[in-house]
């Protein structure tokens, strides 16, 4: 059993060897066009998962297959003009962030850690295209990546309170986004929103909030 696996895995490793060395030999006498390419990395992706397949027991084999049906799908897009050069980014960053996605779907959705890089690869990848579309500016593109990133840690501790070493990675980032963000000159308006939206909190908790009983008071009875 072990021996047809590794000869099937020998099989696939050995053509593609072979068919990128004659097409990378072809490409340097004339070009080959982006649609070759696009199918032998395809048409390889398909043929390692049809190996796994037969086994279901090497899981490494399926990041592979994926890996060039991406490269593969993103040679086509980019061909067909589908995909613009800023939305490029977005497109690995996104490929690289289904797997974890995958993983948490897959195991019940137990595993939530998964849930963070993909997250922030994702959060990440549209940046791109929100700069060239004239969404964000690039003086707050580090305050961006730092409050993007301290997000997934708050919704952590949210969820569940016993998990507070969150807080602190959520706190170490918006506080470096903070700082970022006051450098810029839209600055000037989140100060004075920043202290009417505390004030306001601490007015709605002292007319509304529920006071501390004092720890000496002992029940009766």
């Amino acid at each position: 059993m072990m021996n047809r696996q590794m000869d099937r895995q020998s099989l696939v490793w050995g053509g593609l060897l072979v068919i990128l060395g004659a097409l990378l030999f072809v490409q340097t006498l004339t070009d080959i066009g982006v649609w070759i390419w696009a199918a032998v990395l395809g048409g390889f992706g398909l043929a390692v998962y049809a190996v796994y397949a037969m086994e279901r027991k090497e899981k490494w084999m399926l990041i592979v297959s994926y890996v060039f049906l991406a490269i593969a799908l993103m040679l086509a897009l980019l061909e067909l003009e589908v995909l613009g050069d800023s939305w490029v980014a977005a497109f690995v960053l996104g490929s690289i962030a289904l797997p974890f996605l995958y993983v948490y779907l897959s195991t019940g959705r137990t595993q939530w850690w998964f849930l963070v890089p993909a997250y922030v690869l994702v959060a990440i990848g549209i940046m791109v295209p929100m700069l060239d579309g004239g969404i964000l500016d690039d003086e707050l593109v580090p305050a961006y990546v730092f409050f993007v990133i301290a997000l997934p840690f708050y919704v952590v501790y949210t969820l569940n309170r016993k998990l507070w070493w969150a807080l602190i990675p959520a706190g170490v980032m918006t506080i470096m986004g903070l700082g970022f963000l006051i450098a810029t000159v839209e600055a000037e308006y989140i100060l004075p929103v920043a202290l009417m939206i505390i004030g306001a909190v601490v007015l709605v908790r002292q007319f509304f909030g529920i006071k501390a009983v004092p720890e000496d008071t002992e029940s009766e009875g």
